[in-house]
């Protein structure tokens, strides 16, 4: 598991920090809540930043999130929070892409 020091320390990517909480079913979750549509035709595949701040602070997954990132020496914050289910966003938009 990668920490949250290393991510403060550079030693691992913001991407890498996040991905490690992302699950299918979270990706399915995101999926259902944000929309695949509004994913996929997305103009910022990478921030998700024209999909307005309120839908994505607005899901409140239990995904054992907080366990997790208290695992890693983090806590849960709205914008962690909001980090996991953006890189879950990703990962459905690349994996869709990729079959395309």
């Amino acid at each position: 598991m990668k920490t949250r020091k290393q991510h403060l320390k550079g030693e691992c990517t913001h991407r890498e920090y996040y991905a490690q909480f992302v699950t299918k079913d979270v990706i399915q979750y995101v999926v259902d809540h944000i929309g695949k549509d509004r994913i996929l035709s997305s103009k910022d595949p990478v921030r998700f930043n024209d999909i307005p701040l309120i839908h994505w602070d607005m899901r409140r997954p239990a995904f054992g999130f907080a366990e997790k990132m208290k695992a890693a020496g983090d806590s849960l914050t709205l914008a962690g929070k909001n980090c996991i289910l953006k890189e879950a966003a990703k990962q459905f938009y690349e994996s869709s892409n990729k079959s395309k």
